[in-house]
């Protein structure tokens, strides 16, 4: 059986010998003199201050405020203060949302790869500013038909100076219709697979490019600019919503028919037009099911103006479109005070869709009212808005339709809150009488507990206004009475007596 020693464990005897005669060698104790001077050196070492001899005064005290305390002097500290202060954590400024989206772009832009010769030299074509109007044209209707493919669309994206070059030409004051034309409907190519929603828009000119071909007098540039545009809302809502550039384009898209301008189109290009405002209505839409960007949209005065001016002036879906956007915004707490007060006229245009015939718009306008008369300050504007507690009277009292009717019930009771539309509802022709009858039904749960919820928060104003704890003397010639003043009596007013009152019966 062979067996292998490792070199590092042999010993030689020399070495053995070497070992043995230095664990026989004595340590030599040291002398008083190097004893004397470790230990001055030690307490040398130990002392705060080497160059001053402290008082015993001094020397009882840990730290001095005199002011001829030298500021120099160190102040020991434990090791357990050591310690904390090594492991305390050091606290990060939160980056906000432009810091971050820089970052993104730059890492987008850094992991971009190069095109190679023959893509090169068309994105060559589309950068040079010498190059003739024919070389233009068909260098981006060579990148078009490169985007048809779908499986060119994502690598494309991926590729340095395909999209910075189609945004370059798109962005250019002095670039053709056709140039324009072709580029716009390549970049749309490219905004279709989701996998590009979020890297096509941080690419740093594409907000630009798309806000200009929306307000391009061309229909077929502004529809393909809508329809790229919708596409990457759905990964960027809150960094377009910041855009006010683009927000003002969208609004201008929906406020093309503003002067009757559509009037004056032919059939064709009145069709592309309204395609690209409806496909502009169902990106606001998107936009604002975002409780962040729904805050911010409120705030946008060219988009609350524009959707208030359009409403009940469009198509069907539109004015669909239009409404469930306008009752988003009113989902959010923080913007019932705001669209009340600062969009003028929001208030009529819910109460117009409410006594209309298309039921979704009815039906939006109520929940949009209803969510604005949670807000105190909004109750008795609310009250006051002309044919506003007619109708919501009249829709509390459709059967057929319960969601509306719900709603409607909801509206009347969060206005019953405040006491001083007590005396708007009661004058309101069929609220009370609405009230009774849907109190006394026994159809619907949750609508007759709603009316008798109204009924009684309206009960319960008219009792606080009545039972004033106070007193006053009746009976007397200045009360009418006919007796003398000695011979009134002091009664409570608001209390119930029962008693009748008759005028010069016989008995």
């Amino acid at each position: 059986m062979s067996t292998s020693i490792s070199q590092e464990k042999v010993i030689s005897p020399s070495q053995m010998k070497l070992k043995s005669r230095h664990s026989q060698i004595r340590r030599i104790p040291p002398s008083p003199k190097d004893r004397k001077a470790n230990s001055n050196a030690t307490a040398s070492a130990r002392s705060p201050r080497n160059d001053e001899v402290r008082s015993p005064r001094a020397s009882t005290r840990r730290t001095s405020s005199s002011p001829r305390s030298s500021p120099a002097v160190h102040t020991p500290t434990s090791p357990k203060n050591e310690a904390l202060q090594k492991i305390e954590p050091v606290v990060q400024k939160p980056r906000d949302d432009d810091e971050l989206q820089i970052d993104l772009q730059q890492q987008m832009l850094s992991s971009l790869k190069e095109p190679d010769a023959s893509l090169k030299a068309l994105l060559d074509v589309l950068t040079d500013s010498s190059a003739t109007h024919h070389r233009r044209v068909n260098a981006c209707g060579a990148i078009k038909t490169l985007t048809l493919k779908k499986s060119n669309q994502v690598p494309l994206v991926r590729t340095a100076g395909v999209v910075s070059s189609l945004n370059t030409v798109l962005c250019t004051v002095a670039a053709t219709e056709e140039e324009r034309t072709r580029c716009i409907n390549a970049l749309m190519q490219l905004c279709i697979p989701e996998e590009n929603w979020k890297i096509v828009y941080l690419f740093p000119q594409t907000a630009e490019a798309l806000a200009r071909n929306m307000a391009d007098k061309y229909p077929q540039i502004r529809y393909a600019a809508c329809l790229s545009t919708s596409f990457l809302a759905k990964k960027n809502r809150k960094e377009m919503a910041s855009n006010r550039i683009l927000m003002y384009a969208i609004a201008r898209v929906i406020e093309v028919d503003k002067n009757g301008n559509l009037e004056k189109k032919s059939a064709k290009d009145k069709k592309v037009l309204t395609a690209a405002r409806l496909c502009s209505l169902k990106m606001l839409l998107h936009l604002s099911k975002d409780k962040d960007v729904a805050f911010k949209l409120a705030r946008m005065e060219s988009i609350t103006n524009a959707l208030v001016t359009v409403a009940n002036r469009m198509e069907k879906d539109a004015n669909i479109l239009c409404m469930a956007t306008l009752t988003n915004l009113t989902r959010h707490p923080d913007n019932l005070n705001h669209l009340m007060f600062k969009v003028p006229k929001l208030a009529l245009i819910f109460v117009t869709n409410v006594e209309g015939s298309d039921v979704e718009c009815a039906k939006c306008a109520l929940y949009a009212l209803q969510n604005l008369s949670c807000d105190s300050n909004c109750r008795q504007e609310l009250a006051n808005t002309a044919n506003l507690l007619g109708n919501v009277t009249k829709a509390a009292f459709k059967h057929d339709l319960p969601e509306q009717q719900l709603s409607a019930l909801h509206t009347l009771k969060n206005l019953s809150d405040d006491p001083f539309n007590l005396v708007t509802m009661t004058n309101t022709p069929g609220c009370t009488a609405t009230l009774l009858a849907l109190a006394n039904s026994s159809g619907n749960g949750m609508a007759q507990y709603l009316a008798c919820d109204t009924l009684a928060t309206l009960s319960h104003w008219l009792l606080t206004l009545s039972a004033r704890k106070n007193t006053k003397l009746m009976g007397g010639d200045k009360d009418g009475g006919g007796g003398s003043e000695s011979g009134a009596k002091r009664v409570e007013m608001g209390r119930r007596t029962f008693e009748t009152s008759t005028y010069q019966m016989w008995t």
